[in-house]
């Protein structure tokens, strides 16, 4: 193990790292200890929250979706109803984690529905755009 210290912006973090080239990379870490039983008690109630909204119903990908692989914004749509894409082709700008991210074609096709407009916030699984 080595101690680092990294600086990002200005600002320093100190990181301890593990140099795989010292020891065999296929190491197995030594098993975790078992974790202590708690004491015998009544189990604690979860406290009421607010209910999520439904989530939008999902198609499977054989039927077509392309769906988001992450939770994000939407920062742009590449495609229209009635294109053609090829497969790989970028469909959809996913901003997550201040990064954007390409949502490509899995299959070639013709766009059937954009199911997202943009600025609206995605959730993983989300059904972005519907090819056929």
């Amino acid at each position: 193990m080595k101690k680092l210290r990294i600086t990002i912006e200005n600002k320093s973090y100190e990181v301890t790292v593990e140099d795989l080239t010292e020891s065999h990379p296929y190491h197995a870490p030594a098993a975790p200890a078992a974790p202590a039983q708690p004491a015998a008690g009544p189990a604690p109630t979860p406290a009421p929250g607010p209910s999520k909204p439904a989530p939008k119903p999902q198609l499977p990908v054989d039927a077509g979706a392309v769906t988001s692989p992450m939770a994000g914004s939407i920062k742009s749509i590449l495609v229209q109803v009635g294109d053609s894409v090829k497969q790989g082709q970028p469909l959809v700008i996913l901003e997550a984690m201040k990064m954007d991210n390409q949502i490509t074609a899995p299959v070639a096709g013709e766009v059937k529905r954009v199911e997202v407009s943009v600025a609206e916030s995605v959730e993983e699984g989300r059904v972005l755009v519907v090819l056929e």
